[in-house]
């Protein structure tokens, strides 16, 4: 259901502020998957030595993918990474024969994602997740006219067209735009006017964060493609895409955490130089003809690097005017599976926060669950911020559930959440604690609703929200004032200069997601081929089309 990154810490003893790489054997594993068939222009062989150095800042797909292309024209690759493991935000926990991943774990647009080639070549089992899902509300599941559904996929449209037909009018919250739209649709039921807004909240698994906050302007609702879900592992894409780079032990470099660049545009004024941490505490500089940034947006929200002379104007500014979110994800481990074992998702929708008086009356005639609303303390309040409310529980928010029944064979649940809950549960330390706030949600789940749920083995968070490695947050996302397009105009109007960026926001198309930052990975690299004078040799197996087009121009 989403594109989700994230980084894992087991719950008891973990440590919040410490970026965490549990699980991931991306450190440890030096084998590299191959090709079973490879196009010849896919070597993995480095290019003639032509004596130009670029340093790559991250070691996730897009710096990988960057420093691999460079590396196959014959430019000296050096790639920095502040954690003990590659894969930035892709990590894939294998414990025995369970392969479950707590970074990405989909791949979207799958007919038009390159990486999907990599699947039957890697022999990588997968599974398209696209089956019916089950609706729930705080009385049980959902009956199969649950039309608000349909009403908020229609608020969709209309937004797209509000804004197409208007596009000089101001930017709205999601919950406001909603809110507005249903009261004046003069064609649904007073019972869908409560609960479309709610439905609408489903978007919050996908962007995560709150319709309180996202942009209606920019809302990106659902793709419409088929998701197919990485059953083998998310790593083994990892790997093939590091494979150029292990021959030589001085390109990767984990545990070097770089604080400041130095950088020219053209490299007329000397050499390009990284400041950093090496594992030893101690500090370097490196220099180089050029450099690639793929650090996540919220590093440079928070100022976490600093650059001399500052980002170029629009840079800034395009930076600065486009947010990321918080998906979250916990992991509930059980000793028997209580849940339908035929649905792939699980979709809860909260009770609309006004639904007294004349709004039960109506609500409370209708004949499906779907359509009823229980009056109690848990429906009284959507504060994320307050863990002491009473009655307050994970019911309050809408929420996706994973079948990892189906996905990996484990008797296991995976909650999505978004911000600002998202904060909330990820500094959490205690796993009782956890399990009590979204207790309800599993009795909810149960198809034998008179059996006590099963005994609790494990419950794994993300904590992406307290990781500075990762800008404090999982993947960039549009509230309400951002204007994406500006950062995709200045690195476009940038690309001629030595300091390139990459990485899932920098891209228009697919950006959150996996192919998005791989493809721009290979953009930086070839537009820095193109300022070395180095012809392009047309790509590989997953060369981006617009990538390869645009550099043969």
């Amino acid at each position: 259901m989403s594109q989700s990154f994230h980084v894992t810490s087991l719950i008891p003893n973990n440590q919040p502020i410490k970026p965490s790489n549990c699980g991931s054997g991306l450190a440890a594993r030096l084998e590299a998957a191959t090709l079973a068939e490879s196009a010849p222009e896919a070597s993995c062989a480095p290019g003639p030595e032509i004596h130009k150095t670029v340093i790559v800042v991250g070691a996730g797909i897009a710096g990988l993918r960057a420093a691999a292309v460079l590396r196959r024209h014959g430019c000296r690759v050096v790639v920095l990474e502040a954690r003990d493991r590659i894969g930035g935000r892709i990590l894939t926990s294998r414990k025995g024969d369970s392969v479950v991943d707590i970074g990405a774990a989909w791949m979207h647009e799958t007919s038009q994602n390159n990486l999907v080639k990599l699947i039957p070549q890697l022999s990588i089992p997968y599974y398209y997740d696209d089956g019916a899902p089950l609706y729930f509300t705080e009385d049980g599941r959902a009956g199969s006219q649950f039309k608000a559904k349909k009403v908020a996929d229609e608020f969709a449209d209309y937004c797209e067209w509000y804004y197409d037909t208007h596009p000089d009018a101001p930017d709205r919250p999601v919950d406001e735009f909603v809110k507005e739209f249903v009261q004046q649709h003069q064609l649904i039921t007073d019972d869908e006017r409560l609960w479309a807004p709610q439905a609408v909240r489903e978007v919050e698994l996908w962007i995560g964060t709150s319709v309180e906050q996202a942009s209606s302007k920019h809302l990106s609702y659902f793709i419409t493609e088929r998701n197919l879900y990485m059953k083998g592992g998310y790593d083994r894409i990892v790997d093939w895409t590091a494979q150029p780079l292990r021959d030589d032990p001085s390109i990767l470099r984990l545990n070097h955490h770089v604080r400041a660049v130095q950088w020219n545009e053209h490299g007329d004024d000397g050499p390009l130089r990284v400041q950093l941490t090496d594992p030893q505490g101690a500090e370097q500089t490196i220099e180089g003809d050029a450099v690639v940034m793929t650090v996540p947006l919220g590093v440079y929200h928070h100022d976490l690097i600093a650059f001399q002379p500052p980002l170029p104007s629009d840079i800034q500014e395009g930076l600065a005017r486009f947010s990321y979110g918080a998906l979250g994800k916990v992991f509930f481990e059980f000793a028997e599976v209580f849940w339908s074992k035929d649905n792939d998702q699980f979709i809860y929708y909260p009770s609309p926060e006004e639904a007294d008086g004349d709004d039960l009356a109506v609500l409370s005639s209708t004949s499906n669950s779907a359509s009823s609303v229980r009056s109690s303390s848990a429906s009284s309040t959507r504060s994320a911020t307050s863990s002491s409310t009473v009655g307050d529980n994970i019911l309050n928010y809408a929420t996706v559930t994973i079948n990892l029944w189906i996905m990996t064979g484990g008797k296991s649940l995976c909650v999505q959440i978004a911000e600002p809950l998202t904060q909330r549960i990820e500094a959490m330390t205690d796993s009782k604690e956890i399990y009590r706030f979204f207790e309800p949600l599993f009795k909810l789940l149960r198809t034998e609703p008179y059996k006590a749920l099963p005994r609790l083995l494990n419950v794994e968070t993300t904590h992406w929200t307290q990781d500075p490695l990762a800008g404090f947050g999982s993947y960039s996302a549009d509230k309400v004032g951002d204007e994406p397009h500006l950062l995709f105009d200045a690195l476009e109007a940038n690309r001629h200069s030595r300091l390139q960026f990459a990485g899932e926001h920098c891209t228009l198309v697919a950006n959150g997601c996996v192919h998005g930052a791989f493809a721009t990975g290979e953009t930086a690299a070839t537009n820095l081929l193109e300022q070395f004078g180095i012809p392009f040799d047309g790509g590989d197996l997953v060369t981006a089309t617009e990538t390869s087009a645009r550099s043969i121009q």
